[in-house]
C-alpha cells in the first residue's frame, strides 16, 4: 500500500453539489451531482463527462450544518478520469473528478473545518 499523501482528513459523505464550467469564453453550464468525498483542500465528485488538469470550476455545496442555503467555492481540476465498476470495466458517461479548493475566504475554511469535525464526531471518526 502507498503512503499517505493527503495533507488533510478526506471524509466520505455524499453531499448535493452544482457546479458549472465553461463551455466557451462567453458560455458557462451548470449540472448537478453529489461529492463523493470532501476534505479541508478539496473533494472528488461525479462528473458527466472528464475534466482537464487545471480547469477551474464553481461549485455550490449544502452543507448539513447549514441546510438551507447554497455555499459557493471555487476548484482546479487536478484529476478526472472514468469511473470503474467493481469488474473494472467503465462506467459510461461517468468520471471521477479530483478538485482541490483554490482561494478560499476564511468563512468558507472555517465552514468546511466545522462540517468535517461534526461529521467525524457523529459518525464515530470514520474517514476514508
Amino acid at each position: 500500500m502507498g503512503e499517505e499523501r493527503r495533507k488533510s482528513v478526506r471524509i466520505k459523505k455524499l453531499l448535493t453539489v452544482r457546479y458549472s464550467y465553461s463551455l466557451d469564453k462567453d458560455e458557462k453550464k451548470w449540472d448537478m451531482t453529489v461529492i463523493k468525498d470532501i476534505s479541508e483542500t478539496g473533494m472528488s465528485v461525479t462528473t458527466h463527462r472528464p475534466f482537464s488538469p487545471n480547469e477551474i470550476m464553481t461549485f455550490l455545496i449544502k452543507i448539513p450544518t447549514r441546510p438551507l442555503e447554497w455555499i459557493e467555492f471555487t476548484g482546479r481540476v487536478v484529476g478526472s478520469e472514468e469511473l470503474k465498476a467493481i469488474s473494472g470495466e467503465s462506467v459510461r458517461g461517468a468520471h471521477i473528478t479530483r478538485i482541490e479548493f483554490i482561494n478560499l475566504k476564511e468563512d468558507q475554511e472555517e465552514l468546511i473545518r466545522e462540517y468535517i469535525t461534526w461529521f467525524l464526531s457523529k459518525e464515530g471518526g470514520k474517514q476514508k
